[in-house]
């Protein structure tokens, strides 16, 4: 059986919720008693969002069998019962759109079953019959590359991963030969919808138990949906739990996920996941907790931290593949496992377990990133307004090391004249030193303004 760890279980509960850009709400789970992380986040798009849930009771996990789904962009959501049997513990989940929606489950840890809906969570309709009933079977995820075709993957059984793919929307299935995917490594497995997915292409972690309770990992590739596959050692190392994440075809990472057992470092890959090097951010002694994508930024991450003393979390953005970040968020009390990006406009993360607390939504500025990615001449500033520290995307059609940052105050002060380097596109800002106000921000480039943009300094 694989379960998660719940460190924040106790701990979470003496904390405060957090502040700024993303922004706490109430799920009104039908139980008070028990306890709720949201952590499988469907997103469709900025209204339509679909949750799986991770309950604990007094004595652990419990079945869950709910959909939750919002249509409105989380001011109210619907909780739909899906009809499986046994002891259902919920393993993954993906979303088609506002109407279709697949959810895996395990039976008390072991086996699998997916069920979908077509008339958003109405009726469900279980699709899997023999698949993942083998001993030693366990329905990891399934990720859908449109309405019809999609890949369902499970632990190795008779001796290869358990990779069942569909093209008709789980009416039929298929399982991938072992001769079309690489060859396991005795104690390897994989993980709870652990997993990305970018156009055809797949990628997911996986976890080998040398035995003596070490954990090594490796990368399995995937570029025609899932019918064949490759793998790549990523590291040797005493893992708890891995998950990854991809930003573009090439650029991904991979991370730690388990508690208590935190790390300071990750490792990225610039080759599409053929290749893996170690790296790390400089976090003031935090330790990396999860991450997620930004679609439509090469490079883009969020990025939450912790430390071990309070457990609260604070939120990063690096636009650049962790060349530089800005923090967004801090004091957030809520479970990094669930952090979910649909695109710089769209994200969500799981709360800390408690119903008022329940899901948090990004209600910050990230979406002038996109605007700016696309039209070079543009400025971005993120987090704007900012407190304490903003990123200053620059514009694309600059000379290179030719470049100042000068900034005025509404009275045409000039408060910051300074010589920046162009080379990873970003730069900093500090408002330390800045009161509460509105500020223009100008770049020059010799003696000609290429591009400027108001700031806003709210402490």
């Amino acid at each position: 059986m694989k379960a998660k760890l719940y460190t924040f279980f106790i701990l979470a509960f003496f904390s405060m919720a957090g502040y700024g850009q993303f922004t706490p709400m109430p799920l009104n789970y039908q139980n008070p008693d028990n306890y709720y992380w949201p952590d499988w986040i469907s997103i469709v798009d900025a209204s339509h969002v679909w949750l799986g849930t991770i309950s604990y009771g007094s004595s652990g996990q419990i079945p869950y069998t709910y959909a939750v789904r919002t249509a409105d962009g989380g001011n109210t959501w619907q909780f739909d019962s899906i009809p499986a049997p046994g002891q259902p513990m919920m393993s993954s989940l993906f979303a088609v759109d506002a109407n279709t929606c697949f959810y895996v489950f395990t039976d008390n840890g072991s086996g699998g079953s997916i069920w979908k809906t077509s008339d958003a969570g109405t009726t469900w309709t279980n699709k899997t019959t023999t698949q993942f009933s083998a001993p030693g079977a366990y329905a990891d995820f399934y990720c859908g590359f449109d309405a019809n075709e999609g890949v369902a993957v499970g632990d190795p059984t008779l001796g290869y991963f358990e990779i069942q793919r569909t093209t008709n929307g789980g009416d039929t299935w298929s399982r991938v030969e072992s001769s079309l995917m690489p060859t396991i490594i005795p104690g390897e497995m994989g993980g709870t919808n652990a997993y990305r997915a970018i156009g055809d292409h797949i990628w997911f972690p996986t976890m080998i138990n040398d035995g003596a309770g070490t954990y090594s990992c490796r990368c399995f590739k995937s570029a025609d949906r899932g019918a064949h596959w490759t793998a790549s050692p990523v590291f040797a190392d005493n893992i708890g739990w891995a998950n990854m994440d991809f930003s573009t075809l090439q650029k991904g990472v991979l991370w730690d996920a388990s508690v208590p057992s935190y790390k300071k470092y990750f490792y990225v890959t610039s080759d599409g996941g053929n290749t893996w090097s170690q790296d790390s951010m400089a976090v003031n002694g935090e330790f990396i907790a999860g991450m997620s994508s930004v679609e439509g930024i090469d490079g883009g991450f969020i990025v939450l931290t912790t430390d071990t003393t309070d457990y609260l979390l604070t939120a990063w953005f690096t636009p650049d593949f962790f060349s530089t970040r800005v923090a967004i968020d801090s004091n957030l009390s809520a479970d990094a496992w669930g952090i979910r990006f649909k695109d710089a406009e769209t994200g969500w993360l799981s709360g800390n377990g408690i119903d008022t607390n329940g899901i948090l939504k990004f209600t910050g500025t990230l979406t002038s990133v996109k605007t700016a990615a696309k039209s070079p001449e543009k400025l971005a500033i993120i987090p704007n307004p900012t407190s304490t520290e903003a990123l200053l995307k620059l514009p694309g059609n600059n000379e290179h090391g030719d470049l100042t940052v000068m900034i005025y105050d509404i009275t045409g002060k000039l408060h910051e004249n300074r010589k920046i380097d162009s080379t990873t596109g970003w730069t900093k800002l500090s408002a330390s030193g800045y009161g509460n106000g509105v500020y223009t921000v100008q770049v020059v480039s010799g003696d000609r303004i290429i591009a400027t943009t108001k700031w806003v300094v709210k402490h």
